[in-house]
């Protein structure tokens, strides 16, 4: 579980390399994942307010990883936000492509709860299982 203090995307994201037990590189897609998606419940819920908490799952599978965020909720507000990728976005903003990447990068994700209450944000990232062959001598 972490806090709301935005240095714990960075404890996530350590956190998400070590649990990949692999190499930067084959670690990247579910590094980068958790990165976003923590963000994205610090920025855009009670997650990111004093005493919020970000509780962050990694289940390792065979071929994939199933990643669970689950965030406190929506902050008070006439809209309440849940995860989208906005259509028709303007391609030179700056920020506001998260989910986007996170779409780019995992085989599937989804999200589940309800509107006006906490959330939960699920998503699959592919493994490199393929083995290693020695070096030829």
């Amino acid at each position: 579980m972490l806090g709301s203090d935005p240095g714990h995307v960075r404890l996530a994201r350590v956190w998400a390399h070590q649990i990949a037990r692999t190499t930067p590189n084959a670690a990247f897609p579910l590094v980068t994942v958790v990165s976003e998606l923590v963000t994205n419940a610090q920025r855009h819920t009670r997650s990111g307010d004093p005493g919020g908490t970000t509780t962050v799952v990694v289940e390792r599978r065979p071929y994939a990883f199933v990643l669970t965020v689950a965030e406190n909720g929506p902050r008070p507000g006439p809209t309440i936000p849940v995860p989208r990728i906005e259509e028709g976005a303007d391609l030179l903003r700056v920020g506001g492509f998260g989910l986007r990447l996170v779409d780019t990068l995992a085989a599937y994700w989804d999200w589940s709860g309800s509107a006006g209450g906490p959330l939960t944000v699920r998503a699959l990232i592919e493994r490199d299982t393929a083995p290693r062959l020695p070096l030829a001598g």
